[in-house]
């Protein structure tokens, strides 16, 4: 009982006299330096850790499904929390993108169509337009968006004319053209960082400007 009495005691004494404790180590370079694994049973307060002003190359810590806590290297992984992807669909039919399923689940992914361009199929020429299939002086705008698809349960991407066709400029005449179609998409990783809301819908009453209810929890 003395013998364990003075071991606290020193120990104590120690810890007051240098203020660093090591464990598997003679030399600690911290208050507590560990040089092994760390169990925690219960909780891990950190309080005032201070700035940390290294961004690039810094780690995350996160928890595994295992309740193991583990660094997290984006190098290492099969995906980030936020990733970009560029769809280039070479040689796409004049009437645009109908329907394209990539693949991507619903229930672990959020996309979205970030940008987009498109080019005359082969050429990279610039000199396209949209066309109307409905009167020769009329200018149909188009749509371009990521949608889920409740089916397949996975996303979807349509790039389309609105009741039209692409078109570029051929001897001084414009004619139909199919288009290489580039689409920026930025695929967020759900439950990492990332919380999908109920659609907020407002009725504008035929107004230019309102006010749109605050979305839950914001």
């Amino acid at each position: 009982m003395k013998k364990t009495l003075l071991l606290i005691l020193h120990f104590i004494c120690v810890v007051s006299l240098w203020g660093q404790v090591g464990i598997n180590t003679t030399n600690p370079a911290t208050t507590l330096d560990v040089v092994g694994d760390v169990k925690i049973d219960n909780s891990l307060f950190l309080e005032n850790p201070g700035d940390y002003p290294q961004i690039r190359d810094s780690k995350l810590l996160i928890k595994s499904t295992g309740d193991e806590i583990l660094r997290y290297d984006i190098a290492q992984s099969k995906y980030g929390p936020i990733n970009y992807a560029q769809f280039i669909f070479q040689n796409t039919s004049t009437n645009g993108l109908q329907d394209y399923d990539t693949k991507i689940s619903t229930d672990n992914y959020m996309v979205t169509v970030q940008g987009y361009y498109f080019l005359e199929a082969g050429t990279g020429d610039t000199d396209i337009m949209t066309s109307s299939n409905i009167h020769n002086d009329r200018i149909e705008g188009y749509q371009i968006y990521a949608y889920p698809n409740p089916v397949t349960q996975t996303w979807f991407i349509r790039a389309f004319i609105n009741n039209g066709k692409f078109k570029t400029r051929i001897s001084g005449v414009f004619s139909n053209t199919p288009i290489d179609l580039y689409l920026n998409l930025i695929i967020y990783r759900k439950g990492f960082i990332t919380k999908s809301i109920n659609s907020i819908t407002v009725d504008m009453g035929d107004t230019a400007t309102g006010t749109a209810p605050l979305p839950a929890g914001f």
